[in-house]
């Protein structure tokens, strides 16, 4: 039976949905076993992002098998990808990041968006390997399995890939739900997404997303990119050489012609 176009559109945000009762759950557990402090928050984060990780996962591995691309024991395509292309896949997306991250605070962005200053005080505690597990392993993960292995597939088998990047880019923007990490997320979920297309498989919008969230743990806690602050026209320039570096790292990955 042909679905409707509210199905449709319910088959997009329903995972998302879901993910959103599964944390909310699981912090009014976390509540009562480990109270919300300043010190606590990423660690519940964690400890939520983990929770939700066996109901995406089934959803994934169901909407795989519907297009004959799952088979019993073999896990094996969900990571398959060339060392050289999770290579530019990863740098791509450190350098993107880095380089976005220049351009707002060049534009003061984040001046209108209280809400967006009080989640970097959430996210960075200066304990850098909770923020390292937190940040660069475990939700890069989770958020890859939904909204790219889940809402972008799902949309390009309605919508078509071009459409369903824009899409699932809009969705991964608007679930951040402050201005800056809208139009931030927003921006990257349409990289992600065509890595995802590419690789035919997570790993590269894993690669990058991890690398994306590296760069912004190590600028907040360490002084690695203190250098590019020293003045605005070393700033400028540094963005201008990584934005480039991300083309050319994008040009690389087109070269294979999956959009045609």
């Amino acid at each position: 039976m042909k679905e409707s176009k509210a199905m449709k559109i319910w088959s997009l945000l329903y995972p998302v949905c879901i993910y959103f009762v599964v944390t909310s759950v699981s912090i009014i557990i976390l509540d009562y076993l480990l109270p919300e402090t300043a010190n606590s928050k990423l660690f519940r984060q964690l400890l939520t992002s983990l929770a939700a990780f066996p109901f995406l996962f089934s959803y994934y591995r169901e909407d795989q098998k519907s297009r004959g691309k799952w088979k019993k024991r073999e896990y094996f395509h969900m990571i398959r990808i060339k060392p050289a292309d999770f290579l530019w896949m990863f740098l791509t997306g450190a350098c993107f990041a880095v380089a976005l991250n220049n351009l707002f605070g060049m534009m003061h962005l984040s001046d209108y968006s209280a809400s967006y200053t009080e989640i970097t005080k959430t996210f960075y505690t200066g304990r850098l390997a909770l923020e390292f597990l937190a940040l660069c392993v475990v939700i890069p993960i989770v958020e890859e399995l939904l909204y790219r292995g889940i809402v972008y597939k799902r949309a390009a088998d309605w919508l078509g890939i071009r459409c369903a990047i824009v899409v699932s880019a809009v969705i991964f923007g608007l679930i951040h739900m402050n201005l800056v990490q809208f139009i931030y997320a927003s921006l990257f979920g349409l990289l992600l997404a065509y890595f995802a297309e590419t690789a035919g498989n997570l790993t590269g919008a894993i690669a990058a997303h991890m690398a994306a969230n590296l760069t912004s743990v190590l600028r907040a806690e360490t002084r690695v990119f203190a250098f590019m602050d020293r003045s605005p026209a070393v700033q400028v320039m540094m963005t201008i050489v990584l934005a480039l570096i991300a083309a050319v790292g994008v040009f690389y990955v087109r070269r294979k012609n999956v959009l045609n």
